[in-house]
């Protein structure tokens, strides 16, 4: 029999991550255990220990994995060559497709982040997602030259477009009865709003 071609470490993270993460669509992140992981993944408990240190370390690693693909989201609708209306349109158009594609990390996107990289207190896939978080944010900043209020305009919009869209999808029947406007339109509606009150001041 031949022997089996020894593979990188990575190859092996991302399989398991990529296992954990239909897990965690599936049945949620809380229910899903270390055990379901292995199982889905082809290993031993004890060789995803290996890879991981524990669940949260595989959580992560995905939620680095989706910060990426946001920063690619909203760089490929955008440019510093165009106006500030058109990349107000292209931010929000990542974001958008971004939650439409991968809904559990925008879930994930808006909740609690480490901030203390002391030693022992993180893990290194949490200070490369802060980074990361960090460079969108001063994109964004640059292009619309946000200035000195940079953190809290940027803030004020991850805030209320996280809200826009969850709420509109919570409420969307309330909304087309109120409105008599279909959803898609009325999150249209509601960025314009967003951006005459924060971007175009």
């Amino acid at each position: 029999m031949a022997r089996r071609i020894k593979e990188e470490p990575s190859v092996h993270r991302k399989r398991i991550a990529d296992a954990a993460e239909k897990l965690f669509i599936t049945h949620g992140i809380e229910k899903t255990t270390v055990s379901m992981i292995a199982e889905s993944a082809g290993y031993s408990k004890a060789t995803i220990y290996v890879y991981f240190e524990n669940k949260e370390e595989i959580v992560a690693y995905l939620v680095l994995h989706s910060m990426k693909l946001l920063k690619d989201e909203i760089m490929n609708h955008t440019s510093k060559s165009l106006s500030y209306k058109d990349n107000y349109s292209g931010v929000c158009e990542g974001i958008i497709r971004y939650k439409d594609k991968y809904p559990m990390y925008f879930s994930l996107l808006q909740d609690v982040i480490n901030v203390d990289f002391s030693e022992g207190q993180y893990c290194e896939s949490e200070k490369s997602t802060y980074y990361i978080g960090e460079e969108i944010n001063k994109y964004i900043s640059e292009l619309f030259n946000l200035g000195d209020d940079a953190f809290v305009v940027i803030f004020t919009f991850w805030s209320s477009i996280c809200g826009i869209l969850s709420m509109t999808d919570k409420k969307s029947k309330y909304i087309e009865k109120q409105s008599r406007i279909k959803k898609d339109s009325f999150v249209l509606l509601e960025l314009e709003m967003l951006y005459h009150g924060l971007i175009n001041r």
